[in-house]
């Protein structure tokens, strides 16, 4: 059992899968429930496997949502029909809730003066930094030591065949708008919790009207973030990489500072 569950979170973690294992850490009153890895919790599949009775099934899975929203492990106690426990005096499973979750994934698209201190900070903070720049002067590890991956494409073709998963953020800093339209327009379709797009007020209420001239429907613009990063008042390079992840961490975190972004894309899809 212990094997299956460690061949299963290494093609979890090379899928970029979120999972929940679930192992019974001490056990009372409750016969057939052995200790041990015993369930999988998969946020696509449900629950694979029993703790013992559905009731408990159902209150684990709830709670395994819960687990990966957090991105950190817990212990939990229930009794036989589900509900959380003391356990005293009384039968009980005790259950470990151990999350795998992809690593966060930031795209940056353009490999100018702001991306590099951004690839660094964002580094630091555990990010797995990728760089792409049709220009081969200014995306390589010269310039990006710290970068996972760094590519030379068309920012276009290159988001063409992409796979962007909830735990891909993107910032598009590339140096002229027609390459954030290009980019923006694939990135829509896109489960991206975050695309901020940096550039002037002017800049960024283009690009928007633009595409909602092509038809792009309000609501996919939910998740984009522009002008970029939270009010910092930074002014140099690294102020602005700086306020970028800040953003990045007060998304993935739920803090409270407020965006420099307009909002002009959430306002259009709230207001439909």
């Amino acid at each position: 059992m212990k094997q299956d569950a460690a061949a299963i979170a290494v093609r979890a973690i090379a899928l970029r899968k979120p999972q929940v294992f679930l192992h019974v850490a001490s056990v009372r009153g409750m016969p057939p429930v052995k200790r041990g890895f015993a369930a999988r919790y998969d946020p696509d599949e449900g629950l694979s496997g029993s703790i013992g009775s559905e009731a408990i099934d159902a209150a684990v899975s709830r709670d395994a949502v819960a687990v990966l929203q957090l991105a950190e492990p817990t212990t939990q106690t229930y009794t036989p029909d589900g509900c959380k426990s003391s356990r005293s005096g009384q039968a009980y499973v005790r259950v470990f809730l151990d999350p795998i979750v992809p690593t966060p994934r930031l795209i940056i698209a353009g490999a100018g003066h702001i991306a590099q201190p951004l690839a660094r900070i964002a580094e630091v903070l555990g990010f797995e930094v990728w760089v792409v720049d049709d220009r081969s002067d200014y995306s390589n590890i010269s310039r990006f030591p710290t970068a996972h991956r760094i590519l030379v494409q068309p920012f276009q073709e290159f988001f063409a065949g992409l796979t962007v998963d909830p735990s891909t953020y993107v910032v598009l800093v590339t140096r002229a708008h027609r390459f954030d339209e290009d980019s923006l327009r694939r990135l829509l379709e896109t489960p991206a919790p975050y695309i901020g797009m940096i550039g002037s007020r002017r800049r960024v209420h283009i690009v928007h009207k633009t595409l909602l001239a092509e038809g792009v429907a309000p609501e996919k613009f939910r998740n984009v973030y522009a002008p970029i990063g939270v009010d910092l008042g930074g002014r140099t390079a690294e102020e602005i990489a700086l306020a970028i992840v800040a953003e990045l961490v007060n998304l993935r975190r739920g803090g409270k500072t407020p965006h420099l972004s307009l909002q002009v894309f959430r306002h259009a899809a709230s207001a439909r």
